[in-house]
């Protein structure tokens, strides 16, 4: 007896998978009673019809198949992961007859998945700057200015422009001019106009 007239039912539904999520997927049709692979729709598995069907692998007895099987995993021909799933077909008496398989190749979603936690991991305990500086700002403004001064044995009143230039580049790394006055307060403390903070940020982007 063959399976055909009890897979036909189920082609509109596999063409529509085909359709839906073509070219990921591959769904396959195994002959119970011959014991052999009857269909093959979106080949990704490099498997024929006419092949041996792997249903003599499964662990269960045919009459104990159920409906659904669980999805699992596979390794297809050329490495890449393919996530499956089976559904059984059953004649009249409710005898399984056919095996419809998806085969969904994943890795290039498996690619995604590890490009996207790279691009939104960011470091431990790494604060916002809007959130850093939301109490006393200036205070740690003039630390950073402060820091900065120490480390390079400058002193404030008697900056170059280059190297003001170069610690609001400094400052610029902190983020502090997330903040709406730190423009005008820094240009204060430096000694110049809120428009040369602006055009020092300006050439810093531009070369960024």
């Amino acid at each position: 007896m063959s399976a055909e007239k009890f897979v036909q039912p189920y082609l509109p539904l596999i063409q529509g998978i085909i359709a839906l999520f073509a070219p990921f997927v591959e769904v396959t049709v195994h002959d119970i009673t011959t014991g052999k692979i009857s269909a093959i729709y979106g080949n990704i598995t490099n498997r024929a019809v006419g092949d041996l069907s792997p249903v003599t692998e499964l662990s269960v007895p045919v009459d104990e198949f159920p409906d659904v099987f669980d999805p699992y995993y596979e390794t297809n021909w050329d490495g890449r992961k393919i996530k499956c799933t089976t559904v059984t077909v059953r004649d009249e008496a409710k005898r399984p007859v056919a095996l419809i398989c998806c085969n969904f190749d994943v890795s290039v979603f498996q690619d995604m998945q590890v490009n996207l936690k790279t691009f939104l991991e960011v470091k431990e305990n790494t604060n916002n700057p809007v959130e850093l500086y939301s109490g006393n700002w200036q205070e740690k403004i003039d630390a950073h200015v402060e820091k900065y001064l120490s480390q390079h044995k400058l002193i404030l009143g008697k900056l170059s422009r280059q190297q003001k230039h170069d610690l609001v580049d400094e400052l610029s790394k902190h983020g502090v001019f997330f903040l709406k006055n730190a423009a005008q307060y820094i240009a204060s403390k430096l000694g110049i106009s809120r428009a040369t903070i602006y055009n020092y940020l300006k050439v810093l982007r531009a070369h960024a």
